[in-house]
């Protein structure tokens, strides 16, 4: 047997990595879609930060963090997940989207990360931001 990702090059490597998060990222933007969310933007980008998808359904609004992987053990959770850093940039990045769009800031707010696993299993972990904003 030939393992053919030894052969792949850094740069093939992200790219690959590259396409499965935008791939897990229209997978959680479908889902979400179907329990009544709409898209407000994809892969949102300011001075702060970047949040992955912020969706947003009457006067509510969710900044999800969307993070892909081969794992299926929720032991293993912690490799994954946004470490403290990251998710003050994430916070950063939606007080600028409030900044940006004043119409939302008394919007109800949540932080959502979205852990996407092979096959297109999703499982929402709603307090790991919890007291940062």
């Amino acid at each position: 047997d030939v393992d053919l990702r030894s052969d792949m090059t850094g740069v093939d490597k992200r790219r690959q990595a590259e396409r499965r998060g935008r791939q897990a990222e229209i997978l959680v933007a479908m889902r979400l879609r179907l329990k009544g969310w709409r898209k407000f933007a994809a892969r949102y980008r300011n001075a702060f930060g970047e949040i992955d998808l912020i969706m947003a359904k009457s006067g509510q609004l969710l900044f999800v963090e969307v993070k892909y992987t081969t794992s299926i053990n929720d032991d293993d959770l912690e490799a994954v997940l946004p470490h403290h850093r990251q998710q003050q940039r994430i916070v950063n990045a939606a007080k600028g989207f409030l900044v940006e769009y004043p119409e939302h800031q008394n919007d109800e707010m949540q932080f959502v990360v979205a852990l996407v696993r092979p096959y297109g299993r999703i499982r929402f972990i709603h307090d790991h931001f919890f007291d940062m904003f």
